[in-house]
């Protein structure tokens, strides 16, 4: 009876034995698909960013940034990168098939360098980058470098826009009619004359 309870105690520390190594030998397998995983996520947003950005450091993503004076904004960034002299430089990815950078995209790196600015003080460059891609899977995107709004500029098309908003401005016609269809003020542009 006790040879029995003996051999049968083995036969159950072995069993164990062998199922503690194979979990430490998932366990390796899995950590090491997970660190692969990361190289790789890593690479390919290296390999997205603009090759003047290839060295700098990646700062911000998917970040909020918010301030209330000299008004308020609110304002999501795709991405920020640190570049050696220490100042950020703010990147937009768009997808469209429009493939040049259109004013609203230099308005919105406008507004998210006045709110990083703003919340954190770290100093942003006056220039950005947009990232345009058309939406088919083998598209590539084009880079295009972009000069940024000044704050002041920010604070004055803030302030029309609360105008236009409150009636007492009336909206213009844009540089391009593209937007005309869609925007909320139509009606009342329909009647200011060219």
């Amino acid at each position: 009876m006790v040879v029995r309870l003996a051999s049968r105690w083995q036969v159950s520390a072995l069993a164990w034995g062998v199922g503690c190594a194979v979990a430490i030998v998932c366990l390796a397998l899995a950590m090491t698909r997970r660190g692969s995983l990361e190289t790789h996520a890593a690479r390919a947003e290296r390999a997205s960013r603009p090759a003047a950005l290839r060295d700098a450091e990646l700062v911000y993503m998917e970040k909020l940034f918010r301030i209330s004076t000299p008004v308020g904004l609110v304002a999501k960034l795709d991405r920020a990168y640190r570049i050696p002299s220490g100042l950020l430089v703010l990147v937009e990815f768009k997808t469209r098939w429009s493939k040049q950078p259109c004013l609203s995209d230099v308005i919105q790196l406008s507004a998210q360098r006045m709110a990083v600015m703003g919340q954190t003080g770290q100093s942003v460059a006056s220039y950005g980058y947009v990232m345009v891609k058309a939406p088919t899977r083998r598209a590539l995107p084009i880079t295009h470098f972009v000069k940024l709004m000044t704050d002041e500029q920010v604070v004055a098309l803030v302030r029309r826009r609360e105008d236009v908003l409150a009636g007492r401005a009336l909206p213009c016609r844009p540089l391009s009619r593209k937007g005309c269809p869609t925007c909320a003020f139509r009606t009342q542009c329909d009647r200011i004359p060219l």
